[in-house]
């Protein structure tokens, strides 16, 4: 119920409203009083009359809307429960973190140093080849034939570039990135822009290590 305040006690049937002589005179009344008296007792009901302090009740004070406490009943077993939890958390979050591989920069998916330079020659090299200005700027230049013999010559070293990129690529991916632990996508893209290059600095990496085993050393 709401909050009334009820300051003469008109609505409030438990204040005290003082006696009556009809009602201590009246025999019937009295007797009507004392069998409700008498039912009560038998059935365990209150004698008294509640207040309307008595029955109103706070706000989510209805055990309708529960949620967790706010201090939890901590007992030695729940204490013990409660760390032997949090500690297999930890053993576990270090056993995943022991399995992990070491961070290496050469892991990162990035074409530098020397692979980007071999990288910039094959491209230059492959649109001299087979691009289709080529002809003309030989022709401007004087060193175009009718045949188109220089062409043909300048797109072998192109086509075996290319075939030494994609041969590389396979070879990084497949062959030695596995057995050391590296990224096969990775090493296979370096290696189709490096070429042979890439193949050499993956085969002088060491193999990569977990944090585990780099601790134990």
């Amino acid at each position: 119920p709401k909050l009334v305040i009820d300051r003469t006690g008109e609505t409030d049937a438990a204040r005290y409203k003082g006696l009556k002589m009809t009602q201590v005179l009246d025999d019937d009344a009295m007797g009507k009083a004392l069998e409700e008296v008498a039912k009560k007792k038998r059935e365990g009901q209150s004698l008294r009359k509640k207040l309307v302090e008595e029955e109103y009740v706070m706000p989510y004070a209805d055990n309708k809307n529960k949620g967790p406490r706010q201090t939890p009943l901590w007992t030695p077993e729940k204490l013990d429960e409660a760390g032997k939890r949090a500690g297999q958390a930890q053993a576990w979050a270090r056993k995943a973190r022991m399995g992990e591989l070491k961070k290496d920069p050469f892991e990162a998916l990035a074409v530098e140093g020397e692979l980007r330079y071999y990288s910039i020659i094959v491209a230059m090299t492959v649109a001299v080849a087979y691009g289709n200005a080529t002809p003309r700027a030989l022709t401007m230049i004087g060193l175009g034939s009718a045949d188109g013999t220089l062409m043909e010559f300048a797109k072998i070293p192109a086509f075996a570039l290319l075939a030494a990129g994609l041969g590389s690529g396979l070879v990084n991916a497949i062959v030695f990135a596995p057995p050391k632990r590296r990224n096969s996508f990775v090493w296979g893209i370096k290696g189709l822009m490096g070429g042979p290059l890439a193949v050499r600095q993956l085969r002088e990496l060491k193999e990569l290590k977990t944090v585990g085993e780099s601790e134990a050393e």
